[in-house]
C-alpha cells in the first residue's frame, strides 16, 4: 500500500494549477538561459554566416545548465523540507497524525518524498533540454544519468537535514534559518577548514597534498561531489579544480584512486540521510520508551 502522507499530499499538490505553472516557468526559463547562451557565443545563426560551430561551447551550456541546476536544489529543497514537521505543528495537525495508526517512520518518509518530489520532477523534465546539448557531442548519456543520480542523492541528504530541523524547531522561519545555517556549514566549512589547514600547517611542515588528504577533507561537502560533473578542461574554475582533483588521484596508490568525489561524497550523503532520517523519527514519537529501574 502507498504511504497514506505521501498519498494525501500527492493529491492535494499535485491537482492543483501551481504545479504545472511552475513546471512550464522553468522550462521555459531553462530554455531561455540556454538560448541567450548560445546567441552570446555567436552560435545560433552558424548556419547563415561564416561563424563555425564550436563544440567547447556546447560543453560550456552543460555545465552552466548543470551548475544552475544543483544551485535550484540546494536552495529550494530546505525550503520545502524545513517546514515539513513544524508546518503541520502550526495548523495543528501533527497531533492527529500522531494520533493515528500511522508511525513515525512512514511520516518522516511520507514528508521526505513529497519534498523531493517537486525538485526531481524539475530535474527530470529539464532532461531533454539538456539532451539538446548531448546532440552537439562532447557529453556522453551516462554521465547525464550518473549527475541525475547524484542530484537525487544530494536532495535526500538535504531533504533529511531540512525535515530533522524541522522535528526539533517549532517555528517554520527557525526551522527554514537553521536548515540553510547548517547545510551552508557542510558546504562551506570543510573547504574553510582545509584552507585554514593549508595556510597555518602546510606551508609550516611541508606536507604533500595527496588525493586522501583532499577527500578527507572535503567530503561532506556537495560540491566536492558536484566537480566530478563538471566537462571540458580548463576553459573555467570548476574545470580546472576537477583536472586538479583527477591528477592527485592518479598518483593515488590506495584503493580511493578507483573512487571519483561523486561517489564518496554520494556515500556519506546517504550514511548521512539514514541517521537524520532515523533521529526525526526517534524524535517525533509522542511516548518515548524508557529502560525499566531494576
Amino acid at each position: 500500500m502507498i504511504n497514506p502522507i505521501l498519498e494525501k499530499d500527492l493529491k492535494t499538490k499535485m491537482r492543483g494549477w501551481r504545479t504545472p505553472v511552475l513546471l512550464s516557468i522553468y522550462l521555459l526559463f531553462l530554455g531561455g538561459v540556454l538560448f541567450l547562451f548560445f546567441l552570446a557565443n555567436n552560435q545560433i545563426f552558424v548556419y547563415y554566416t561564416d561563424t563555425a560551430f564550436n563544440p567547447r561551447v556546447a560543453v560550456s551550456a552543460y555545465n552552466v545548465i548543470a551548475m544552475f541546476q544543483f544551485v535550484l536544489l540546494m536552495l529550494i529543497v530546505p525550503a520545502i523540507t524545513a517546514t515539513a514537521i513544524s508546518g503541520e505543528r502550526e495548523r495543528q495537525t501533527l497531533d492527529l497524525m500522531l494520533c493515528s495508526d500511522i508511525s513515525t517512520w512512514s511520516i518522516i518518509i511520507g514528508k521526505l518524498i513529497v519534498s523531493i518530489a517537486h525538485i526531481m520532477l524539475l530535474v527530470v523534465a529539464s532532461l531533454p533540454v539538456m539532451g539538446t546539448v548531448f546532440l552537439f557531442g562532447g557529453i556522453t548519456f551516462g554521465e547525464i544519468i550518473l549527475m541525475f543520480l547524484f542530484y537525487v542523492i544530494t536532495a535526500l541528504m538535504v531533504a533529511s537535514l531540512g525535515i530533522f530541523l524541522s522535528t526539533l524547531f517549532r517555528k517554520n522561519v527557525t526551522a527554514i534559518i537553521a536548515t540553510y545555517i547548517c547545510l551552508g556549514i557542510l558546504a562551506l566549512g570543510p573547504v574553510i577548514a582545509f584552507f585554514i589547514w593549508g595556510v597555518f600547517f602546510q606551508r609550516s611542515y611541508n606536507v604533500e597534498i595527496t588525493y586522501s588528504l583532499l577527500t578527507a577533507f572535503l567530503f561532506p561537502s556537495p560540491g566536492y561531489g558536484f566537480a566530478s560533473f563538471f566537462a571540458g578542461t580548463q576553459s573555467n574554475l570548476f574545470g580546472t579544480i576537477f583536472n586538479e582533483i583527477q591528477h592527485l588521484a592518479e598518483k593515488e596508490t590506495n584503493f580511493l584512486r578507483y573512487l571519483k568525489p561523486w561517489m564518496i561524497n554520494g556515500l556519506f550523503n546517504i550514511i548521512f540521510s539514514g541517521i537524520l532520517i532515523s533521529l526525526s523519527a526517534w524524535k517525533l514519537q509522542p511516548v518515548k520508551k524508557r529502560k525499566r529501574k531494576a
